[in-house]
């Protein structure tokens, strides 16, 4: 209960079936949003899609085992040298090695800029620390990740989002699934942010499955 939804608990411990509905992203709602209060950051986590049209970063500071979304960024017919600089001049303060980054897997291969150089290693390059495993995880782990911080089955809140981050509170609320799928639908641009998201959480808090016998 302390790691998982209620809907993902109900189904794997209770045995019950449970109808997803068309949300991804269920356990979102008006609770999750909150200003953010605290200090200025001394250390930025930030998850990345490298999508050109548009680029999207969500960008968070973490306490304890907990995350306050608090920027946010979107960048059309752009490039990851470009999203670096705009990182930089919005946090001109913070050392690149504090600034950690949780990109797409494919930016290991991905090419957004001249050079023959990958997202991956323009983003190394820059001084940022850089978390990125070596091939994607299943899409349905990732959205359990971020359900599973967004409301827990004992009923608390780990995922926060500060209301200026309007385009992550948009994929939150709106990102759903094709009719009658479990396909995240890729035609209504909200899943931009919520994959840059996915990447970050999935990588931090993995819902963990191990049960003691």
């Amino acid at each position: 209960r302390r790691e998982m939804d209620e809907r993902l608990f109900r189904q794997e411990f209770l045995a019950t079936f449970e109808d997803a509905g068309s949300r991804v992203f269920y356990s979102f709602d008006s609770n999750n949003i909150e200003k953010y209060t605290g200090d200025t950051p001394a250390q930025i986590f930030i998850g990345m899609d490298f999508n050109i049209n548009p680029m999207s970063a969500t960008i968070g500071v973490r306490y304890d085992d907990k995350m306050h979304l608090i920027d946010e960024i979107r960048m059309f017919s752009s490039n990851t040298d470009e999203m670096v600089d705009e990182i930089k001049n919005r946090y001109p303060n913070l050392r690149p090695d504090r600034i950690w980054v949780y990109p797409d897997p494919a930016s290991r291969q991905n090419k957004t800029s001249a050079g023959g150089r990958t997202d991956l290693s323009i983003l190394q390059n820059a001084g940022f620390t850089v978390k990125c495993p070596h091939k994607h995880d299943a899409v349905r782990d990732g959205i359990n990740s971020v359900n599973s911080r967004l409301k827990t089955a004992d009923n608390n809140r780990h995922l926060m989002v500060d209301p200026r981050c309007k385009y992550t509170i948009e994929s939150l609320e709106r990102h759903s699934y094709r009719p009658g799928t479990n396909q995240p639908d890729k035609d209504t641009g909200y899943d931009h942010m919520a994959d840059a998201l996915r990447y970050m959480i999935h990588y931090i808090w993995p819902v963990k499955r191990d049960v003691e016998l």
